[in-house]
């Protein structure tokens, strides 16, 4: 099979692609499982996108699928990008985006889609002759829980080639993501990494901007480092908990305080359908008074189209937030709890034991973010025992999620 991937390359009538050095080996290699991970911009979606357009060129009626975890994501990049850099206007093959899928000249077929949802996963189910599908591809697959790759790695089943495959591009997460245990450490896949200096196609200016990232972001974008920081609360969170999904402007939202002046006032809007709690927006300011912030709720539900937030939980001590909030009709409500006991709730939501996540935070909580996965943690020589609190500092965002889990999602 790969003298027949590389003849495939050389013929006069395929798009032009040269792989570039690093590309070579695992463009031939035939394992179960592949891995491409490591920094940012190495070249490890166009080496997947062009194995499983070859695969489905080289093979009579194949079934290929395509997933990210959300369809929109999808159809807003993966789907453009195959269809404009790796089809090239290929006449041997039909894009169909009302049946999400590319055909193929020789009966095979590439199917797309996400598994955000039921509806999503549904349709996955669907997809090819009595259920199998010979190869799939994985794009940003650390947004992946372990329950969905379990769920794909099942449907692995197709004929029409000699083997079955499925790959995974992704950008390092946390050690703890499934991914980096499972894949890497148990050595379940065949793992390649690639940097932006292993592309030759890359602008100088990119790898410049690189170079000038700090903290996580420059050691796993970088340096393509599966890192977390020292002491991180959190450990559990990681960009399987990071969404684009938009909340619905049908269904109640609420809010989440952690009051301030001299340090941050925090302020996240959340949504809750069934068992599934999403963060979407932050509001994270110095030295607003209390009206302000208040009033910056009140216009931002408006200029979106959301729905009046009917809660908001903080603390007892914000005495004159929750006046300025009853004011703008939105009641206020706390329960006392511990500190420590509160985080333990958190971390089932992040992730339950079981690979479920229950909370997804919209990449544009930044704050939000930083604070998860890089500035909320514990003394550095504690004994970090159930008991011990974190330090004060950047935790403005942990904790009105803390006070808002506390009263609202406890299990």
């Amino acid at each position: 099979m790969a003298e027949a991937w590389t003849e495939a390359i050389r013929r006069k009538d395929s798009p032009a692609w040269q792989p570039l050095p690093w590309q070579v080996n695992p463009f031939t290699d035939c394992s179960l499982a592949l891995l491409f991970t490591g920094g940012a911009g190495g070249g490890k979606s166009r080496l997947a996108a062009e194995m499983l357009h070859t695969f489905l060129q080289a093979n009579k009626n194949a079934m290929g699928l395509m997933l990210r975890k959300t369809r929109q994501s999808m159809t807003n990049s993966t789907v453009l990008f195959f269809e404009r850099e790796i089809v090239h206007g290929d006449r041997r093959m039909q894009h169909f985006p009302s049946k999400h899928r590319f055909e193929y000249s020789n009966g095979s077929i590439l199917a797309y889609g996400g598994m955000q949802d039921e509806e999503q996963r549904e349709q996955v189910r669907s997809i090819g002759q009595a259920g199998g599908v010979d190869m799939v591809w994985l794009e940003e697959a650390n947004r992946f829980t372990e329950a969905d790759y379990n769920e794909v790695l099942a449907r692995l089943r197709g004929t029409a080639g000699p083997y079955n495959q499925i790959i995974l591009t992704t950008n390092p997460s946390a050690p703890s993501h499934w991914i980096h245990r499972r894949l890497m450490n148990d050595k379940q896949a065949a793992v390649y990494q690639s940097f932006a200096r292993d592309n030759l196609y890359n602008p100088p200016t990119y790898l410049t901007t690189l170079g000038m990232l700090t903290g996580m972001e420059r050691a796993r974008l970088l340096e393509g480092r599966w890192a977390q920081a020292e002491g991180i609360v959190y450990a559990e969170f990681d960009d399987s908990n990071i969404t684009d999904e938009e909340p619905d402007k049908e269904r109640p939202i609420e809010l989440a305080v952690d009051d301030g002046y001299v340090d941050p006032r925090a302020i996240l809007f959340i949504q809750r359908t069934g068992t599934r709690i999403l963060v979407f927006d932050e509001l994270y300011h110095s030295r607003h008074l209390g009206e302000t912030c208040v009033g910056e709720v009140v216009e931002r539900c408006k200029q979106n189209g959301w729905p009046l937030p009917e809660l908001a939980c903080g603390s007892p001590e914000a005495k004159d937030l929750q006046q300025r909030f009853r004011m703008a009709n939105i009641p206020y409500r706390f329960m006392a709890h511990k500190v420590v006991e509160g985080i333990k709730v958190v971390r089932k939501l992040i992730c339950d034991g079981q690979g479920v996540r229950s909370l997804q935070v919209h990449r544009r909580c930044k704050n939000f973010i930083s604070e998860f996965t890089e500035g909320y943690q514990y003394p550095p020589e504690g004994t970090k025992s159930d008991d011990e609190k974190p330090i004060d500092g950047s935790d403005h965002c942990a904790d009105a999620l803390r006070y808002w889990t506390w009263l609202r999602a406890r299990r």
